[in-house]
């Protein structure tokens, strides 16, 4: 899967810090080393600021990286420097948002866990647009821009190669009629439709079903699982005026161990399909 400029931003930041780390040296001692400030060799460890290639060569130097890892962090830091499809959407969506973008671009592996709306890479053009018209004040071309943009991420399920993508619905989001009972039927066949898809996985967390750690909570886990990758699975919560991004290893990994608590409570995802077909025959 290719690397866009915001994930190769980030692994070339988590790059950085593991190499100094394993070269046994604190940020002060990198920083006398390279005759900067502690405080820049943390931003571009955290991804904050970018990278030059000067940077690059003198941290080489420090480290001792051999040729090969130096010119493939060179590559880091030639795609980090990208500009890719979301920023001529910038000026429409919160700050923060193209993380979002970059990160579910670039995963091999998305999960996600839905209390109450169908999660963006699956909706219908008509399901999103009743959505978003739905705020307050909004204009009509305002609304266009946002079903464009909306509609744009979901490309990424038809590549050659797309990523694996493994939904956990709570029952509610296909109850919550969103729309009107035509565009929620036809949200449900669409749902069906991607489905039936090798590379997605969808799973249905019945009213009845046990309470689970996931419970009422909507979150999404970007993983990357390269053998040798240096990123960790991060979870993006998104909230009404902002999101969250937590890429600490101990706190994603408890978002990955309720997501699998709600797999557990929920319907197998044959019987879950089963439900969405019923739902979507009764809407008629």
């Amino acid at each position: 899967m290719a690397t866009n400029a915001v994930v190769a931003r980030r692994r070339l930041a988590l790059s950085l810090r593991e190499r100094r780390l394993r070269a046994g040296l604190t940020l002060e001692e990198m920083a006398r080393r390279m005759e900067c400030s502690p405080a820049k060799i943390s931003r571009m460890e955290t991804g904050r600021t970018g990278v030059r290639v000067a940077d690059l060569r003198m941290i080489a130097d420090v480290l001792g990286l051999g040729p090969a890892d130096h010119e493939a962090m060179i590559e880091l830091v030639r795609q980090a420097r990208g500009r890719e499809w979301w920023h001529e959407f910038a000026d429409i969506v919160p700050e923060g948002s193209a993380t979002l973008f970059g990160l579910e671009d670039g995963a091999p592996a998305i999960s996600q866990h839905s209390t109450s709306i169908v999660p963006g890479l699956l909706q219908t053009p008509e399901y999103a647009r009743a959505l978003i018209s739905s705020v307050e004040g909004i204009t009509a071309d305002l609304v266009e821009r946002r079903l464009a943009l909306r509609l744009r991420r979901q490309h990424l399920l038809d590549r050659p190669q797309p990523p694996r993508l493994d939904i956990v619905l709570d029952e509610a989001v296909l109850c919550r009629v969103i729309g009107g009972a035509e565009v929620m039927a036809g949200q449900c066949r669409h749902l069906l439709a991607r489905a039936a898809a090798p590379h997605v996985v969808l799973r249905v967390v019945p009213f009845d079903a046990a309470t689970h750690a996931a419970e009422g909570v909507g979150f999404i886990i970007f993983e990357f699982d390269g053998e040798e990758d240096v990123m960790t699975p991060v979870v993006f919560a998104e909230q009404l005026s902002r999101s969250t991004l937590i890429d600490d290893p101990d706190e994603a990994g408890g978002y990955r161990t309720a997501l699998a608590g709600a797999r557990s409570a929920a319907l197998t995802p044959e019987r879950s399909l089963e439900l969405i077909a019923a739902r979507a025959a009764g809407l008629r």
